[in-house]
């Protein structure tokens, strides 16, 4: 507290009132400066009653720094290092909690629904009316028709028995300002007082009517949508070279100022039918392959509504699943000191490499071997190997007959170098993911197919596994249909680890998702989430899993996975958006993140949207995505493949093969053509917005981004269609 003023009450016997000053510390993180402070002002009481204001956080009462000035106030009143302010309960208060929706927000006089622009028009839009030409000459009226009414809150209908007035109005175009006539009603509802007029809807003539006074022909208001979307352009800069334009035109008028034309921008983008672009037409309603990644396309924190409302969020008819539990091991060696020599092994299987340009210079092998092996693997390279294969005949004997074959003492002492195909398969046998990951549940089905008729027309369905796959096949090459015991023992023991994995966690779902569709039909604008499929069932909740709900943070994950997340939300900003594309680069839609992205918002976005889950999901945390997906709903993502695109593949040094799209496509010609990296094409393009979507209120930054990805798909679907033709 740095000042204090009493304020003079006119009752003798009223409480006291002050007005106190207090600056308090911004310090969050150690890359903050230290200068970066608020001021709390509070006009009240001693207790804590009255106005509390924060400098930085204008909007919220219940702000960090408020609740530290109000906690100090009751430290200097009490004398007492320790006193707090019990007497509210904003200490926890979420954001969300502070402001509530506007459903009139961005509403003009015009209301009837309005064609998207003509250069991305597609042929399913609706004919809604037949497109005028540009105006160039301001008509003498505009007269009242039977859509007209009004844009206050009664929305009054015109009644032809009740008098009317002609008013002047402005109409502006991409060149000049024009004064025309427009004929009003005033509304029966509203008091005379307000000045609420019913006016003409005026889509006909292609005009977008704001306020009766300020009209805008829809060629000018496209234009802006057709520069923002395909530059950085703010509307500030916008209504800039707009203002320059009516001068060299000689406008009897300046073009309207930057406030006017937002308002009248989201208005009119808010009733153009921009319906049935979030849909390919090669992938259908339900892509097989769906990518998905978050960008930082954030707006401030303090204009989060209560309304926002995620895929993550849960509801009141979600489904309970208390018997879903965490499992650990869900490897397919169990045994972590195994794993981790294996890898060692592996990593250390080029030494024969090194052993023979040693020799050739006349030193002894055995200290070759002693001196490269120690210095690589931290131990005895020839001890390494007679534990692994100790270890690992305890798994599976199968494995470790190959593993002696290929990697034993015997042969690294003649200087063996073990095909690729082993070495991969050794690493995968090693890795630290599920071993659904290296095999889904469709995978399974066709390894037991191979294991009950061992040929090579089975192998071949095998594509699935390419570990197993190209062992199969290189067998084949030497031995034609005969296939070694210990490969079949291994397939076997894949098989049996990957069933007793998928039961183990079906065994705690006893009841499967259920279709239950959302009661009403939200705002998009207030929820936040814009999807081409329709919300059909909460996301379920799971009790025994104590960090369901709790974002994702970046960090060393040891062993596992060394990619990290993103840190979103920086800057007093929100955590961005998740969208979900084709392989064609179509978005199918999106949604606001909160805090900071996760694999919540990825796993609660299929199984609230997705009949079915899509048979290839692409993320670029993929490795930690499938175990998350199929602990919580092991029967609807058993069959889904969880890969990591070929762009981030490289920052994932520490996970498997089976991990990277880029195993499976080296095998599945189907695969080749796929496009992984289109959703970073997409985040490319939305990047031009995230400056002036950073500045707007959650309504109108979930309308710009809608109605830039509508843009986007639709010059999406028209390039397919002429490629095509």
């Amino acid at each position: 507290m740095f000042s204090r003023q009493t304020i003079q009450n006119d009752h003798p016997d009223s409480t006291p009132t002050s007005r106190s000053l207090f600056t308090v510390s911004a310090l969050t993180t150690t890359s903050d400066h230290l200068n970066s402070r608020a001021i709390v002002t509070h006009v009240g009481t001693t207790s804590g009653d009255g106005t509390w204001l924060c400098s930085k956080d204008k909007n919220q009462p219940g702000c960090r720094h408020i609740n530290e000035a109000r906690n100090h106030l009751q430290k200097l009143v009490h004398g007492d290092p320790s006193a707090t302010d019990t007497n509210h309960s904003l200490l926890q208060a979420p954001i969300l909690q502070l402001k509530h929706y506007d459903e009139n927000i961005d509403k003009g006089v015009s209301h009837l629904p309005i064609l998207p622009p003509s250069w991305a028009s597609l042929d399913t839009d609706h004919i809604l009316y037949t497109r005028p030409d540009p105006i160039t000459i301001a008509p003498t009226i505009i007269p009242l028709d039977a859509n007209s009414e009004s844009h206050c809150p009664c929305h009054s209908k015109f009644d032809m028995s009740r008098p009317t007035t002609v008013q002047e109005c402005t109409i502006y175009t991409l060149t000049k300002a024009m004064v025309s006539n427009i004929q009003v009603q005033l509304c029966p509802t509203c008091p005379a007082v307000r000045r609420q007029y019913i006016g003409p809807d005026c889509r006909e003539l292609g005009l977008f009517n704001l306020n009766n006074h300020n009209l805008f022909t829809h060629d000018l208001l496209d234009e802006y949508t057709s520069a923002y979307t395909s530059s950085e352009t703010p509307f500030v800069a916008w209504t800039a070279v707009l203002s320059r334009r009516y001068e060299i035109h000689k406008s009897p008028f300046p073009f309207i100022n930057v406030d006017i034309f937002r308002n009248a921008w989201f208005s009119f983008s808010l009733l153009q039918d921009f319906n049935g672009d979030m849909n390919c037409a090669k992938c259908g309603q339900s892509p097989e392959d769906i990518i998905w990644d978050g960008v930082t396309l954030a707006f401030s924190r303090k204009h989060l509504l209560t309304s926002l409302r995620p895929p993550t969020t849960i509801d009141n008819d979600s489904i309970i699943r208390p018997d879903v539990q965490y499992h650990a091991r869900q490897q397919l060696v169990p045994n972590a000191l195994l794993r981790k020599l294996l890898r060692q092994v592996m990593n250390g299987s080029i030494l024969p490499v090194f052993t023979k340009t040693l020799e050739s210079l006349g030193s002894d092998r055995l200290e070759i071997e002693a001196h490269v092996a120690a210095a690589s693997a931290g131990l005895d390279f020839i001890a390494l190997l007679e534990q692994v294969e100790v270890l690992l005949r305890a798994e599976n004997t199968g494995a470790a007959d190959i593993f002696v074959e290929h990697f034993g003492v015997a042969k690294q002492a003649q200087g063996y170098i073990p095909p690729n195909q082993f070495r991969h398969l050794f690493l995968q046998i090693a890795a630290e993911e599920s071993v659904l990951q290296l095999a889904t549940r469709t995978a399974l089905n066709e390894l037991y197919s191979f294991i009950t008729a061992p040929a090579s027309t089975s192998a071949s369905q095998l594509v699935s596994i390419p570990a197993v796959y190209d062992i199969l096949k290189l067998e084949h090459v030497r031995n034609g249909e005969e296939y070694k015991d210990s490969t079949l023992s291994l397939c076997q023991w894949i098989y049996d680890r990957g069933s007793a994995v998928l039961q183990q966690l079906q065994a705690c779902v006893t009841t499967p998702l259920e279709d239950r569709p959302a009661s009403k039909n939200e705002d998009w604008r207030s929820t936040g989430c814009v999807y081409s499929m329709p919300q059909i069932r909460s996301r379920p909740q799971y009790p025994r899993l104590t960090h369901d709900q709790r974002g994702d943070s970046g960090g060393n994950r040891g062993a596992k996975c060394s990619k990290y997340y993103s840190q979103y939300g920086q800057q007093r900003l929100t955590g961005g958006i998740m969208g979900a594309w084709c392989t064609h680069s179509i978005c199918y839609g999106f949604h606001c993140i909160p805090n900071g992205e996760g694999r919540n918002d990825v796993f609660s976005a299929m199984v609230t949207r997705w009949q079915k889950s899509p048979k290839r999901v692409i993320y670029d945390f993929a490795c930690a995505l499938g175990p998350y997906c199929l602990l919580r709903e092991p029967d609807f993502f058993a069959d889904t493949l969880f890969v990591i695109d070929n762009f981030h593949s490289v920052g994932h040094s520490k996970c498997a093969p089976a991990a990277f799209l880029s195993s499976y496509s080296r095998l599945d010609p189907r695969l080749v053509s796929l496009n992984s990296s289109a959703a970073e094409c997409g985040n490319g393009g939305l990047s031009r917005i995230r400056k002036s979507v950073s500045y707007m209120t959650q309504t109108r930054a979930v309308q710009y981004t809608r109605v830039f990805i509508s843009i986007w798909n639709r010059n999406k679907i028209q390039k397919m269609k002429k490629n095509k033709e």
